[in-house]
């Protein structure tokens, strides 16, 4: 019986999920640990150390290998070949890609709020965007 090595860990379970799928698409099978609990409580990831992609002892270099491409992002460069009509993350006047991303007041506010009454907190979303080049302003 072969054993399991760690061959990465993600403090978000959806990170885990894509490097797992990398993996498999190279052909080499994995395995998550941690990830329900990352996804019950996701303040024990700290405590767990993260959510780990374990793989085969005899796949172990191989893998470790391919995810430290995916974690340069060296697999994204052929995304484009593949998936067509990808939109980058640019200003929508100037085409820069230049800008400084804010968290919306109401949203942090929400956060504290449900971290105060229900002891539970979620990642918030930066959706409000100004160009550092023209100086427009958008959300998404």
């Amino acid at each position: 019986m072969s054993k399991f090595e760690t061959v990465g860990a993600y403090n978000n379970p959806l990170e885990a999920h894509l490097a797992k799928g990398r993996l498999e698409v190279e052909g080499i099978p994995a395995y998550l640990a941690h990830e329900h609990h990352v996804w019950a409580n996701w303040v024990y990831s700290q405590a767990l150390g993260g959510v780990k992609v374990q793989v085969s002892s005899e796949n172990a270099i191989d893998a470790a290998k391919i995810l430290d491409a995916h974690n340069k992002g060296k697999y994204e460069e052929s995304l484009g070949e593949v998936v067509t009509g990808i939109d980058e993350n640019i200003c929508p006047k100037c085409g820069s890609k230049n800008f400084q991303s804010k968290f919306p007041v109401g949203m942090l506010i929400l956060v504290l709020i449900t971290l105060g009454l229900a002891s539970v907190i979620f990642p918030p979303r930066r959706e409000h965007h100004t160009c550092m080049e023209c100086g427009y302003k958008w959300r998404y």
